[in-house]
């Protein structure tokens, strides 16, 4: 038994790998399969870290995990900030987690990712994170210290370049090399157009391209079961009927003579976009976002060039137009002689229409700073003319006759007799009442002065 363990943990110090794949979801199988099955559920500690370029990419990671075990599963915890992690791995155990190196970094300083129990660490990929800036791969490189020393290293990149290879040199011992070769490399350039798009907004894209191309058939190409299943549920919503309709969401397979192929998930060998093309179609469309297309230039026999939508150009003409419009309006209001002769100087240098082209950019640069500087002012200073409050004013507290309540007793009434307020001449008061030798006040008003 000592020396089936001994065997078992030479076998892991030399489990070092180097894979060089396409930067896709499609390949997180080939390098996260084998490190996935060694995890013990009952140990209750992070077995598997997977390190990433960033947030997003880990949330991928983490979708795909969930794709290849199922619910019941082993899961991938993406760490997308390492203080929601914290909480997350104070109430539970995680026993494979994925992040950003300085997030596995904060973690690790703060203790509540502890790395003398990880059996496999995944660099993905690391031709990104190598490229990411310093303090990135500063952080990298402390947690590679700190990882136990049997426990099985595997770097992952879209291609063999000297910072990954001397990366490897230095953390990976006796590590071999695996890649996956791709056919036709020597074929002739296949034109994929493509449009930009976020991990959110695939299907919002989709949509978009389907009602500018508005093609006389198509099919839209998935590469798992979660993207068939939004593709075909965006099909139906917009009316293309399943089995009868001229837009069909397909695995790969595509009839002959389809007129356009769209990639819902962007392809990441030479060989998927050939095996499309064998159908021939007119046009072939891929949705990337600004990552994978950094990995689908990469992709050898493949041209690409951006398709560019309808409807953002429109809106910009329209806007363009507009302000002709408010132009021609101006114009035909007529110009004033004082705003000519300041700009006559100006003709003998340049041209009317480039002297009007830069009194637009003043326009538009002037719009800019207005509207941000009223999108910057607090709600209750933009009311502030409206409702100024006045400033209060003391009244004096003995006032004239304008001062008194209009509600106090007139002049000969018996209540004003009672209370020594009464009017005089000219409506004023009299003081208070007048006191007799006893100290007791006759109720009498006091004498006037007469000089």
């Amino acid at each position: 038994m000592e020396t089936e363990e001994k065997d078992e943990r030479g076998s892991g110090r030399s489990q070092n790998v180097v894979h060089t794949l396409p930067r896709s979801m499609a390949s997180v199988p080939q390098f996260l399969t084998g490190p996935l099955e060694r995890i013990d559920p009952t140990a209750g500690t992070t077995q598997v870290l997977v390190i990433t370029a960033d947030a997003e990419t880990a949330v991928a990671l983490a979708e795909a995990v969930l794709r290849m075990t199922g619910p019941a599963g082993i899961e991938l915890l993406p760490v997308t900030s390492a203080r929601r992690a914290k909480r997350l791995m104070a109430g539970r155990p995680v026993l494979a987690a994925a992040g950003s190196p300085r997030d596995i970094r904060d973690l690790v300083r703060g203790s509540e990712l502890k790395l003398d129990s990880v059996q496999a660490v995944v660099i993905a990929w690391a031709d990104e994170i190598l490229s990411s800036g310093e303090d990135e791969v500063a952080a990298l490189e402390l947690v590679m210290s700190e990882l136990p020393k049997d426990a099985a290293r595997i770097v992952v990149a879209s291609r063999s370049e000297g910072r990954v290879n001397a990366f490897a040199e230095r953390y990976l011992r006796r590590a071999r090399r695996e890649t996956t070769g791709d056919i036709d490399e020597t074929g002739e350039s296949i034109a994929v157009q493509y449009v930009t798009v976020s991990s959110g907004s695939r299907l919002t894209a989709l949509r978009r391209l389907l009602d500018d191309m508005d093609p006389p058939s198509a099919a839209v190409v998935a590469s798992n079961d979660a993207s068939e299943r939004d593709v075909s549920g965006l099909l139906r919503t917009l009316g293309y009927s399943e089995g009868v309709s001229t837009v069909r969401v397909s695995r790969g397979e595509i009839e002959p003579s389809t007129y356009t192929a769209i990639f819902y998930d962007a392809p990441a060998t030479r060989a998927e976009v050939a095996h499309v093309m064998k159908a021939s179609p007119v046009s072939l469309v891929a949705l990337v976002t600004v990552r994978e297309l950094g990995a689908l230039r990469k992709i050898d026999g493949v041209a690409l060039r951006p398709f560019a939508l309808t409807a953002p150009g429109d809106a910009a003409r329209e806007r363009e137009a507009a302000l002709r419009r408010e132009l021609a309006t101006i114009l035909d209001a007529g110009v004033a002689s004082r705003d000519v002769l300041a700009l006559e100087p100006l003709l003998e240098q340049h041209d009317g229409i480039e002297i009007a082209a830069a009194a637009v950019r003043l326009l538009e640069k002037e719009r800019t700073l207005r509207s941000a500087a009223q999108e910057a002012r607090p709600p209750h200073d933009a009311a502030r003319g409206s409702f100024e409050r006045k400033p209060f004013t003391a009244r004096p507290k003995f006032g004239g006759a304008r001062d008194r309540d209009d509600r106090r007793p007139r002049e000969g009434g018996r209540e004003g007799r009672e209370s020594g307020f009464r009017g005089g001449r000219g409506g004023r008061d009299q003081g208070p009442p007048r006191r007799g030798p006893s100290g007791k006040g006759d109720g009498r008003p006091p004498r006037r002065d007469r000089s």
